[in-house]
């Protein structure tokens, strides 16, 4: 019986890491060492059982060095680019969308407290969200506003040494295992947005229930309640007058990520599927030499290239530190859309066998269909394209410029 298990990546992705340096190569091939054998073996079982995975996978995962893999090398970390950030991402992503989704959500908080805290915030949370014994979240969605950040209704007012929050945020991946919520809130009277480092603990002022997600449990959706409970006042992180800015580039950036682990999500799915095909008989003959399947996977192929294609332009332009709005909203639009429906073709290529337990492309295709949400719908994705039109494709034929 297969166990799933995904091969070695092929030159998919060589394009990508030859942007890396030598350091950063090592990151990546040590991210695949790591996802080979045991966890992926875990993963797959525990989203069989309809559980997340087991919490200590988490400790091993930063014990092995990547909770610090963007934190400043001053501040412990190895100071490593948006690209390799993201090709860590898309080898667990090759095993499991939803785990990938799960710790890449926990480096990039130990990776903002790094950036942007305080030498308060760093002193006090810093080691830990390194070490895995801290755990954040960011906390933006609320049940009425979604993506919407401007909808956001959460509440924060001035109280003797802090803040008293009240509102409900929604949609927190690892809220169920969080210590601490990096969420956005308004902030007193006049409404300005800010980012509070909001501690969670359930009690009186704070509730937190799991978020229900069929086949989405290495999530960790939780909803939070907050009635005035009390944020200590070196909780500020983003002031009022950064923290719209700096959410939204948060959120630009999350979108290459959701895109780049739809492509590794995708790539196993196809490598399992041809190999299957290569080996499963019909009519005498592999059903790969079958010119029906092979067009259908060779459409499926020709998307994934295209997606990872678009994954390295935007994380190209990240890296430089240009305008990435507008190609992050086509890359994430393109590679969930191409995930979804290729990976449910790479079931189809292998019968009822591809949706049985013996392989995870139903897992996969479980977990990637919720990409669609993440970040932003793709309703949402064709938005921001468009409304860019006019500014990114301005230029007329024969390069002159529009009149």
């Amino acid at each position: 019986m297969s166990t799933g298990r995904t091969a070695a990546p092929s030159s998919l992705l060589d394009d990508h890491d030859e942007h890396l340096t030598p350091e950063e190569r090592e990151l990546v091939a040590a991210a695949r060492r790591f996802c080979a054998g045991a966890f992926s073996d875990d993963l797959h079982a525990s989203y069989l059982r309809g559980e997340p995975f087991p919490r200590d996978w988490i400790l091993r995962w930063a014990e092995a060095g990547f909770l610090r893999l963007q934190v400043e090398p001053r501040h412990g970390g190895h100071g490593a680019s948006f690209l390799c950030k993201i090709r860590v991402a898309a080898e667990v992503a090759r095993h499991s969308f939803a785990a990938a989704f799960c710790l890449n959500n926990l480096q990039g908080q130990a990776t903002r407290i790094s950036r942007a805290g305080s030498d308060a915030q760093r002193e006090r949370l810093l080691p830990g969200l390194m070490a895995g014994t801290v755990l954040a979240a960011p906390s933006m969605s609320e049940p009425d506003g979604g993506s919407d950040l401007g909808a956001v209704s959460t509440v924060a007012v001035p109280v003797e040494d802090g803040w008293s929050v009240t509102g409900t945020k929604t949609w927190v991946t690892n809220g169920t295992v969080v210590d601490y919520a990096t969420m956005l809130v308004r902030m007193g009277d006049e409404g300005a947005f800010a980012n509070l480092l909001v501690p969670c603990r359930d009690g009186p002022t704070m509730r937190r229930e799991a978020v229900a997600m069929p086949g989405g449990a290495h999530f960790r959706l939780a909803r939070i309640e907050l009635r005035a409970h009390v944020v200590p006042a070196w909780g500020l992180l983003d002031p009022p007058g950064s923290a719209l800015r700096t959410s939204m580039a948060a959120v630009n950036a999350a979108r290459i990520h959701v895109a780049a682990m739809c492509v590794g999500t995708l790539h196993a799915a196809l490598c399992e599927a041809v190999a299957y095909a290569g080996t499963r008989q019909a009519s005498g003959a592999p059903i790969l030499a079958h010119q029906g399947l092979q067009w259908q996977l060779a459409e499926v192929a020709t998307r994934l290239e295209a997606a990872s294609a678009l994954v390295l332009r935007a994380a190209r332009l990240v890296d430089r530190g240009r305008d990435a709005m507008t190609i992050a909203a086509q890359c994430k639009l393109f590679a969930v859309d191409a995930a979804i429906w290729g990976v449910d073709q790479c079931i189809r290529s292998m019968g009822a066998v591809g949706a049985s337990a013996a392989h995870r492309l139903g897992m996969q295709l479980d977990e990637v269909r919720l990409a669609a949400f993440a970040d932003g719908t793709n309703e949402m994705m064709r938005d921001r394209v468009g409304r860019g039109l006019a500014r990114d494709y301005a230029e007329a034929p024969g390069g002159g410029g529009a009149a």
